[in-house]
């Protein structure tokens, strides 16, 4: 049964290959270009700061004369061997009705067919760590020793296509324990799947020693994945403007080199504009969940949607959004029968199969953490689709035992069991959506923006808060670019501040300012520095920039540069005026 649903999901997946002529482009074309670089110069090439698995494979199908058709094969069979796996995993702890219908769920899940067309790394990386998981599942109880040594082993290989996977190697420790292994034998086949997960990376960690000078296992680009999910200016979604940005707040660019000090200097900068604004960073991580987990729509973009990919005007463009519709479809079915696999096998206390839950849930707050974007949750949703499989079997069954029963305390048990599965999705059907509408009060109420600044000589990153109206009090009136920020004036009164570090001495101050909107608006601006005010202004006419600039004494240490506006917006007025500040200096003033 297992190989007939491997067979079924590589044949509907090769025929979507064959006749969806999707072409690699972004990230997807990089990697054949870096493996096509690799078969050519027997390295990689000087931008290359990924993880190698997926250009080894993209690269030995290319040194024997495979295309593009072929190299997307990969992603075909990644999608049988991920059917296999969840298939595997689902007989072991659930079984084999459960398996059945969890491996079908993986074979004709709409997303995971449409993503096999696409050369990226996420289905191939997804498949392996379901491999683990099910070599994990299947040898614990009959080869405690053999076990974590497999697991291990395919959490490497796992690795070197994405580094998420190496963090998990410990996670088999909950399922030791849940197979009845002693604490002593949990703690040490842990560490043993650690340790062989390690030694299958190991010759990865030696190259980076001799490229970089350091040794470490992971790729060079975490920190800059980090640095987009923390922007302020974006929600944390890729903007090209943080390039700029970047680069000239801190003088290194985007994934080129100098790679592991560019990489360590977005990282810190990620983690300043954390801790600037807790709470907005709190409701920054409610739009990542939602990129992550809301839908599967988004997943079309790569194989269909995005300009490039197919002709426009062809069938799927046509249908797209019935075809989108049944995607979401799949997904929220899908969602449903994983809370109720989750609590059937609660209800049964099948605790091998509950051990398997922290690995996707350790996914699910990595990539919410540091950055998301919906393709991630392929890996979550292949380590989720046994639960599914016994959802469905859970209805089933209880349905059975309903009609077959013979005494009240089972239709009682089934009962008990119905309310707790219809209240648990009621929670995730309605509490998520209440869940990423606080997420987005937090945001609004709490947006800052961050932006270069001509400070003392040099550039500088300046991170400016709303401080009228209060932070949380209503919407923030600020919105950030990355040579200034927009001030919406929305309420009578609105201002935004900066705290700058500077010497002791004589600065002169000095923003250029241009609205948008409505072109006559009653109200005046005003610069302050140190709660004194150094320039006043009317509202500038639309169209028409104006400089506010004045001089200030300094004493030394934290200098605040306030710009406030005051006026009241006429009943009628068609939109919010803007005020759109750039140029902000902050200079010596000298004779």
């Amino acid at each position: 049964m297992g190989l007939l649903l491997t067979a079924l999901a590589i044949g509907v997946r090769l025929l979507w290959v064959l006749i969806v002529p999707t072409r690699p482009v972004g990230d997807f074309a990089m990697y054949i270009e870096s493996a096509r670089y690799l078969v050519e110069h027997h390295s990689f090439d000087p931008e290359f700061i990924y993880m190698p698995g997926y250009v080894f494979l993209v690269a030995a199908v290319d040194a024997v004369g495979g295309g593009l058709t072929a190299i997307k094969l990969i992603g075909v069979a990644s999608g049988g061997l991920a059917t296999a796996a969840v298939y595997g995993t689902a007989r072991a702890v659930f079984g084999r009705p459960a398996a059945i219908v969890a491996g079908l769920l993986c074979a004709f899940w709409p997303a995971g067919i449409a993503v096999a067309s696409v050369t990226g790394t996420d289905m191939p990386a997804a498949a392996l760590l379901a491999l683990a998981v099910w070599l994990l599942a299947r040898n614990t109880a009959e080869r405690p020793l053999g076990a974590p040594l497999l697991f291990g082993a395919v959490l490497g290989l796992a690795a070197y296509v994405r580094a998420v996977a190496l963090p998990l190697a410990l996670l088999a420790a909950p399922y030791f324990r849940a197979r009845g292994a002693r604490w002593i034998h949990v703690v040490t086949r842990a560490l043993a799947a650690a340790t062989i997960a390690f030694l299958v990376l190991l010759p990865w960690g030696l190259r980076n020693r001799h490229l970089y000078g350091e040794f470490f296992l992971t790729d060079s680009h975490g920190g800059h994945t980090a640095l987009v999910g923390a922007n302020p200016n974006s929600d944390g979604v890729y903007s090209r403007s943080l390039n700029r940005l970047f680069t000239e707040g801190t003088g290194y660019r985007l994934f080129e080199p100098p790679h592991r000090e560019a990489d360590r200097a977005a990282y810190a900068l990620a983690k300043s504009w954390t801790a600037f604004e807790p709470r907005y960073a709190l409701g920054l991580l409610a739009a990542k969940a939602d990129r992550l987990l809301s839908n599967e729509r988004a997943l079309l973009y790569w194989p269909l949607y995005r300009q490039s990919v197919l002709p426009a005007g062809g069938w799927f463009d046509v249908h797209r959004v019935r075809i989108e519709q049944v995607v979401d479809d799949f997904w929220y079915f899908l969602v449903a029968a994983v809370v109720l696999g989750i609590l059937a096998a609660a209800a049964r206390r099948n605790w091998p199969a509950l051990a398997l839950l922290p690995m996707p849930l350790a996914l699910t707050v990595l990539y919410t953490i540091f950055f998301a974007e919906v393709r991630y949750q392929l890996a979550i949703v292949v380590l989720l689709l046994p639960f599914a499989g016994a959802g469905l079997v859970w209805i089933a069954t209880s349905l059975r035992d309903v009609v077959r029963a013979q005494n009240g305390r089972t239709r009682q048990r089934v009962a008990i069991e119905a309310l707790a599965g219809l209240g648990a999705l009621a929670l995730i059907f309605v509490g998520w959506p209440r869940l990423l509408e606080a997420g987005a009060r937090l945001r609004d109420g709490n947006r800052w923006a961050v932006c270069v600044c001509h400070v003392d000589g040099g550039k500088r990153l300046c991170n400016f808060r709303a401080t009228a109206p209060a932070p949380g009090a209503g919407p923030s009136p600020l919105r950030g670019v990355w040579d200034g920020f927009g001030l919406r004036l929305g309420a009578a009164h609105a201002a935004v501040a900066a705290d700058l570090d500077l010497p002791a001495g004589r600065f002169r101050v000095s923003m250029r300012a241009e609205s948008v909107g409505p072109s006559a608006v009653p109200a005046t601006v005003d610069l302050a520095v140190a709660g004194a005010n150094l320039a006043h202004a009317s509202w500038p006419t639309a169209g028409t920039p104006i400089t506010l600039a004045g001089v200030t004494v300094h004493g030394g240490g934290k200098l605040r540069v306030e710009l406030r506006a005051d006026g009241e917006i006429p009943a009628g007025t068609d939109g919010e005026p803007t005020l759109w500040v750039s140029s902000i200096e902050v200079e010596p003033d000298r004779p």
